[in-house]
């Protein structure tokens, strides 16, 4: 290739690794969640249910997990509570909806906010159903990033007298405060006449030479 063909691919590689660099430097950040979990009786019992008017029982147990993002962003889907739901007899007429809200505490690196779900208990004659969700996304600021989470919909079906499992989980995504993985705009402007100026010394190099 000539001088300039292979001044130009000189400086679009170089550009091309000041864009790269960033974003294959960037370092790992682990991100810790811990729930602190609930657990209710009594759901959707008239008072004539048995035993002891206990059911219908909904079980969140308490989870931690920890999971790495890049620290240029990124999202990862963490279990929040492995759910129990037991169906039993509720009493006789107590067929029907009810609303749920439930809350407990979810904990991001060590700093923690309540988390409200909503939710509906439906009672059937043969069987129950019991359904999540959340009313709002939580949001946990630091020096660095911001983490953001959403709960997933769960419905848990019963068939018959007995206890059913599933999993709470939310969509978790991290934000750099200060995202410098991409130059600004006038970054780039003086790069480009950096290399406009580079170009036009080799082009009066040249010309000195053939006037010698």
């Amino acid at each position: 290739m000539n001088r300039k063909t292979k001044f130009l691919f000189i400086a679009a590689t170089f550009v091309s690794v000041l864009l790269v660099a960033p974003v294959a430097n960037a370092d790992p950040v682990q991100i810790i969640t811990q729930s602190g979990g609930f657990h209710l009786t009594g759901l959707g019992n008239n008072g004539n249910g048995t035993p002891s008017n206990e059911f219908d029982v909904f079980i969140g147990d308490a989870h931690s997990e920890s999971n790495t993002v890049d620290s240029s962003g990124g999202r990862f889907i963490a279990l929040i509570n492995p759910l129990t739901f037991i169906q039993d007899f509720t009493g006789v007429g107590s067929e029907g909806i009810y609303p749920l809200n439930i809350s407990e505490l979810l904990t991001v690196n060590g700093q923690t906010q309540t988390l409200n779900l909503i939710g509906s208990l439906t009672i059937g004659t043969l069987s129950d159903s019991i359904s999540l969700l959340t009313n709002s996304r939580i949001i946990w600021q630091f020096n660095t990033f911001t983490v953001s989470a959403t709960v997933l919909p769960v419905t848990i079906f019963g068939a018959d007298n007995g206890a059913y499992r599933d999993f709470l989980c939310a969509r978790f995504e991290v934000i750099p405060n200060c995202d410098t993985t991409v130059p600004e705009p006038a970054t780039m402007v003086l790069l480009g006449t950096g290399l406009a100026g580079i170009a036009a010394k080799v082009r009066q190099r040249r010309k000195a030479k053939i006037s010698v």
